[in-house]
């Protein structure tokens, strides 16, 4: 029975990415440190190094510019490379060690395998050693780690300087801490290998994409590397190995009398291959089955015929799953052992490159791992020479040591390769896999094969003449001369043809590459040239002989996207789309929700797809077959619909008749598009946001310099959207003029319309004729009669269905709606049926909702008896409370302030009804938690408040509703400990009612109305609320009263604070970015134009008094002033302020404090 082996669970994933990531910082830590105390990077050896020390410095200078580190002129060398290089190599040798441990595969010898404490005691006893390498060992992990070395010495090289260096031995315990306290399950699980490359990246990616650097040699692997599911590698290997397979065991009475999918299965299946997910189809006329890719005929019928490679083989995860399938297959056809097919599988069918010389190492180690603990494969033992190679090895330091290496080999064809060679491989540390040598003149001078003979004679040769020499210059010339090796092998792979090409691509926009990637890419995949994914698309295809395959896992956009269309059209018209499966957004474990991705399986050239004994397709009949499973973000459903969904049929010629040329999955007869009967638009992009929108409830509504601004729409709902104002000032303003921004949709305002959410679940909301900004797009019905059809369809989950037949981008450009199929005369059917009496006018019960009516229990809602709008029951929600504290304050909502804005006749009733609430409303905004200055307590005040909302219904268990839907126990307790937080969050943390305290619970709390809040404000707060309480307390204090004392100390510190902020200095005032210095705020003069989160900065930079970081204020709500995303305009008045901050021009600063007298001398100055 062959062993199956599970995955990582995520405790165990979690674990093993912690322990990657700390090992990673330390090994690097302690790599800095060896280098410095060797002065590797230093012009001279240090005084204090021994013979022996300054040879290992020279031999790790020489390889560390293999690596790229720059030598200077004046001696002194880089070492970053190499030190990434060293921690890797120390760290992963423990790693690999303990793997092989763990797999009782650590061995001494052929056939005794040893335990850590087997390799203690070995340790300890130095005559037991049998060469150098091991009785330098002074520790088991020592020990441990030469054998694996000797063990894989296409990993590990004997020779190499690095493991001659020594770790610090605080770091050495540490590293070897970690490992010991990984899980054993973690060593038997079948994706281990693959993680840990990911974690160890994971670092580096962040910093990466932070820098918003292009993407060039140095940040490359980390950037797109990205471990492949388990369930994407079956569904691809199954569904064109396995259907190669199924098309060689099964009979043709099993094509025509099998009843299911899982009957045909179970029947190719062999032990350890069980084909879960391959696929077949029945036609509709013969009833007859056939695998659903096809059985690929063009392949060779001889396995040993049969290559296979991985161009991005990562950790290998590709190249172990077709190992495990291929063993048992030639056993089968060949009446093989396993020992022999193991042999056979690594010699004649396996071949893998990758950019990444260490991923290479891993993928070496996966597959010799599952090679020596094969059941009855025979356990450890030499392996043949496994074709995997890196291909991005730099060789910026090689020439000259190449060409002298060929002189003194005396081959003049070997300097003349070599030279062709270096110009072809220059640019490998970023082009990689992309480079075809079968262009370049060097293939012409010798084979690649001869080659790497040619060189391992020379290299031999020159070792042996210089045995005894330790020169640089000896020195840098064997390096080189093994980085040539190593090339040349890749060279092979890379000219190499192939029958089946299996891969994850790398994924990275043109807009992100460098130059000489993105040159490159032009000039030799034009086509493709959008996204570093299509590019190696068609590497693949080239990689392909003819009929050859490949079967990639990539993003689904280029199916879609106008800029992809040559692209399509290319291989639409030459090769042979097998199958297509859409897994859409979140099909990675791995937090990458913006990629929707596809798995593709396609052959080069215009071939049939089915075997003699199956139904035929001519070029024009060919079938794409496909699935869907993008309609899920649970990865266990999109893998159990990859094995039980519909396969849909599409006629692969038909597909050059979409508009675009998109790729669509459906067979739809509709032929009228959405685009017939309405336009859709682009809206507003400002250049920045932070500076020209804002909520509606953080501003003065009143002021005309405001405009209603359609936002996102984030659910189907009538009316959504609705928070944003943009300051548009009658277009006469910043905006209008600004360098950067995009004023578009202007034929949409005034209009009745649809907003559509761009991304995601492409939401819509109605439209009723406000500026509109680009996360949104609108679309207009040409005809207003169509209006109410188009929206029964577009609030419909068809819509989504139809838009995404076209585009399964995670973001929809505005042409590939009006592409959507559209069915005109059906949906006015459904629309009379759904709104026999029109659609609806305005209503929401939504306080974030500019058309909120303000009545803390008021509901409108849409009656589906009626079709009409009606009253509701009287709302028990949580955001009651939250609309009455409001009240309470004094705030009023904008439909309340807009007489003539258009409301349902229910919503505008509920409007008229708040104003019986204002005479509850407080004068000044301020309201104390605890009764103050002869005012009753907030808790009671609210009661009042919501008895006179909720009239008669207004009882004891109501308001325990109330209070379990805010989980408080009572609206004291409420108010005080969990009212602020609420508030910041369901106002998207720019609160507009300020909880201000003391930080005691019996101490001074206050709520307060931020739109009442100038310096008269604050003033009141302090003098008058804040001078009672503490004279109440100075009077406690005279009468020994309990708390008095505490209770005045801490109201006099927050009176202390709150002077500050009235004053204004620095850290307590106030700094507008987009303001020149003469205008910035002196003292509390906040002007509410500006915002809540630059405003609030001085209550929260004030001393805190409760939460971290929340100053005065209850909670600290999420705002942040570091940075803001863009480069503001040269005309910004703070322009050169990122260079104070270690930034750039251009950098939108926001933490920046003034002081009152540099505001004050600006503010004379300008005077004068």
């Amino acid at each position: 029975m062959i062993i199956t082996r599970q995955p990582l669970d995520k405790a165990l994933r979690r674990t093993l990415e912690a322990t990657v990531i700390k090992a990673r910082d330390i090994a690097e830590l302690a790599a800095t440190q060896a280098l410095t105390r060797l002065s590797v990077g230093d012009a001279k050896p240090a005084d204090y190094l021994s013979e022996d020390q300054r040879k290992l410095r020279t031999r790790l200078r020489a390889r560390g510019r293999q690596l790229g580190d720059i030598k200077k002129d004046n001696g002194q060398q880089g070492t970053h490379k190499l030190v990434t290089e060293v921690a890797y190599e120390h760290w992963h040798r423990m790693l690999f060690a303990r793997f092989l441990e763990q797999n009782n595969l650590l061995m001494y010898d052929e056939y005794t395998p040893l335990s850590l404490d087997e390799c203690n005691e070995l340790a300890q006893d130095s005559d037991t050693a049998r060469d150098d390498l091991e009785r330098c060992c002074e520790s088991g992990w020592e020990l441990a780690g030469v054998l694996a070395s000797k063990m894989l010495p296409q990993i590990f090289r004997i020779d190499s300087p690095v493991f001659e260096l020594e770790f610090s031995p605080e770091h050495q315990r540490s590293l070897e801490q970690l490992v010991t306290g990984l899980s054993l399950e973690t060593f038997q699980a079948q994706d281990s290998l693959g993680w840990v490359y990911q974690f160890w990246q994971s670092k580096r990616k962040e910093e990466v994409n932070k820098s918003e650097v292009k993407i060039g040699a140095d940040e490359l692997s980390p950037v797109t590397q990205l471990f492949t599911e388990p369930y994407m590698v079956s569904f691809l290997l199954d569904n064109a190995l396995g259907a190669w397979w199924a098309g060689k065991r099964l009979t043709e009475s099993d094509w025509q009398h099998a009843s299911s999918e899982q009957e045909l299965r179970d029947k190719a299946a062999i032990p350890g291959v069980p084909l879960e997910y391959l696929r077949f189809v029945q036609d509709e006329t013969t009833q007859q089955w056939q695998p659903a890719s096809g059985t690929f005929d063009a392949w060779p019928n001889d396995l040993s015929e049969f290559k296979a490679i991985d161009p991005c083989c990562g950790s290998g995860h590709f190249l172990v799953a077709i190992f495990l399938m291929l063993v048992p297959m030639r056993m089968k056809l060949e009446n093989l052992s396993e020992q022999q097919a193991i042999d056979k599988v690594l010699n004649e069918n396996l071949h893998g490159l990758e950019l990444d010389q260490r991923c290479v190492e891993l993928a070496v180690f996966a597959l010799a791992l599952e090679a020596w603990r094969y059941k009855d494969g025979g356990g450890y033992r030499k392996l043949p020479d496994l074709h995997l190679a890196c291909s991005g090895i730099s060789i910026s330091a090689a020439r000259d040591e190449w060409k002298e290496l060929g002189r003194k080999a005396g081959k003049q064809n070997l300097t003349i390769a070599l030279d062709l060679m270096y110009q072809t491989f220059q640019d490998a540390p970023v082009l990689g896999s992309l480079i075809n040598p079968r262009r370049s003149d060097a293939a012409k001078i010798a084979k690649w094969d001869n080659l790497q003979e040619l060189l391992g004679e020379a290299l031999a040769k020159d070792q042996s003449e210089n045995s005894d020499s330790d020169s640089s210059a000896q020195t840098n010339q064997l390096e080189a001369g093994i980085v040539a090796k190593g090339l040349a092998k890749a060279a092979e792979l890379l000219s190499g043809q192939y029958t089946w090409v299996v891969t994850n691509v790398p994924y990275l926009g043109s807009s992100n590459q460098d130059s000489i990637l993105k040159n490159y890419t032009e000039k030799h995949y034009p086509e493709g040239k959008n996204d570093l994914a299509t590019v190696f698309l068609d590497r693949c295809l080239e990689f392909c002989n003819n009929g050859g395959t490949a079967s990639v896992v990539l993003p689904q956009n280029w199916l879609f996207l106008t800029s992809y269309r040559k692209f399509r059209e290319k291989l639409l018209r030459n090769e042979t789309w097998n199958f297509i499966a859409r897994l859409g957004a979140q099909a990675f474990q791995t937090p990458m929700w913006d990629f929707n991705v596809q798995l593709l399986t396609i052959s080069s050239g215009n071939f049939p797809t089915q075997s003699k004994g199956l139904p035929q397709s001519g070029t024009q009949d060919k079938l794409i077959r496909g699935l869907d499973v993008s309609n899920t973000n649970v990865i266990s459903k999109k893998a159990n619909g990859l094995q039980i969904d519909e396969v849909i049929s599409i006629n692969q010629a038909e597909q050059l008749k979409n508009p675009g040329l998109t790729i669509q999955l459906t067979n739809s007869e509709t032929t009228a598009l959405l685009g017939e009967f309405c336009n859709v638009r682009g809206g507003t992009t400002t250049g920045d946001a932070l500076l020209f929108r804002r909520t509606f409830w953080e501003i003065n509504n009143s002021l005309c310099i405001w405009s209603r601004q359609q936002g996102p729409v984030s659910s189907i709902n009538n009316f959504s959207g609705r928070e944003y104002m943009l300051l548009w000032e009658n277009g006469n303003g910043k905006l209008s003029k600004r360098t950067g921004a995009t004023i578009a949709g202007r034929d949409c305002w005034g209009k009745q319309g649809l907003a559509i959410g761009k991304t995601g679940s492409l939401s819509v909301t109605r439209y009723t004729g406000e500026i509109f900004e680009n996360v949104a797009f609108v679309l207009i019905p040409k005809e207003n009669v169509d209006f109410l059809a188009i929206w029964t369809f577009c609030s419909s989950p068809h819509f989504a269905e139809s838009v995404r037949s076209v585009n399964q981008a995670l973001c929809v450009d505005p042409g590939y709606y009006e592409m959507a199929p559209f069915d005109l005369e059906y949906w006015a059917k459904v629309a009379e049926d759904q709104y026999p009496n029109g659609l609806p006018q305005p209503y929401t019960n939504d306080p974030t909702q500019w058309i909120f009516h303000g009545h803390p229990c008021g509901s409108v809602i849409w009656n589906e008896e009626t079709k009409l709008t009606a009253f509701g029951e009287i709302r028990v929600d949580d955001t009651v409370l939250q609309v009455a504290v409001a009240r309470l304050l004094g705030y009023q909502w904008p439909a309340e302030l807009d007489n003539e804005m258009e409301l349902s006749v229910e919503q505008r009733q509920w409007v008229e009804r708040s104003k019986d609430l204002n005479q509850l409303t407080d004068d000044d905004g301020i309201v104390c938690l605890p009764a103050v200055r002869g005012e009753k307590a907030a808790d009671q005040r609210l009661e009042a408040l919501l008895q006179a909302a909720y009239g008669e219904a207004w009882t004891t268990p109501l308001k325990n509703r109330l209070l379990e839907t805010v989980k408080g126990k009572s609206l004291n307790q409420w108010l005080r400990d969990k009212f602020f937080e609420q508030h910041c969050k369901m106002f998207q943390h720019r609160p507009f009612i300020w909880h201000i305290w003391d930080g005691l619970n019996d101490g001074f709390s206050a709520l307060v109305n931020y739109h009442m809040l100038d310096k008269a404000g604050l003033e009141r707060l302090i003098y008058t609320y804040l001078g009672d309480w503490i004279r109440t307390q100075q009077s406690g204090m005279a009468s020994g009263e309990d708390g008095a004392q505490e209770r005045l100390a801490a109201a006099e510190a927050l009176k202390r604070e709150l002077e500050a902020i009235l004053e204004g200095e620095a850290p307590y005032d106030i700094f507008v970015r987009w303001k020149p210095l003469v205008e910035q705020p002196i003292g509390w003069n906040p002007d509410l134009n500006d915002g809540v989160r630059l405003n609030i900065r001085p209550f929260l930079k004030a001393r805190d008094v409760g939460k971290k970081d929340a100053g005065v204020l209850r909670w600290k709500p999420n705002i942040k002033w570091t940075k803001d995303r863009g480069k503001d305009v040269e005309s910004a008045p703070w322009y050169t302020l990122g260079l104070e901050y270690e930034g750039k021009e251009g950098d939108r600063i926001n933490d920046h404090h003034l002081s009152l007298k540099q505001k004050l001398a600006a503010r004379k100055g300008s005077k004068q």
